[in-house]
């Protein structure tokens, strides 16, 4: 097994995930990342929940990393995810993989893409999803050696 390459931090207040994503992405940190992910939102789990997750400083992931994001997000969906954010500026590579990996609507679920943090926050509390503290995002988004 190689060594991970990516770096990530999750955080769960009230039902909202909220997390950042940093580096090129390898098989062996999507694994690990994934096996976090559904600890960390074990308690939410048959309830309606949202997830954002800050992409501004994550560049790409290899092939090898798309089926396993695909199955979360079916994972998600069917454990009760029903809003979802994707935050980065603008950028082709970027929104094409993602594109690729995280459908945009489904039945009972919906991703919107924004390019600050900000925007995102507002979108969900108008969806019904309020972060109370967001500073977690905003520092972390600002100084990445934190990830």
């Amino acid at each position: 097994m190689l060594p991970i390459h990516g770096r990530w931090k999750i955080k769960v207040e009230d039902k909202v995930v909220m997390q950042l994503f940093a580096d090129s992405w390898n098989e062996e940190a999507v694994i690990t990342y994934i096996k976090e992910f559904k600890a960390a939102v074990t308690p939410l789990i048959n309830d309606d929940w949202a997830i954002i997750s800050v992409f501004e400083q994550w560049e790409l992931g290899i092939p090898e990393i798309e089926h396993h994001v695909i199955e979360l997000c079916q994972w998600f969906k069917q454990h009760g995810c029903i809003k979802d954010c994707h935050v980065y500026s603008r950028n082709r590579l970027k929104s094409m993989q993602l594109e690729k990996m995280v459908p945009t609507t489904d039945v009972g679920y919906e991703r919107c893409v924004f390019d600050n943090v900000n925007a995102a926050i507002v979108w969900l509390d108008s969806q019904g999803f309020t972060i109370s503290q967001p500073q977690f995002l905003y520092d972390i988004a600002l100084n990445t050696s934190e990830i």
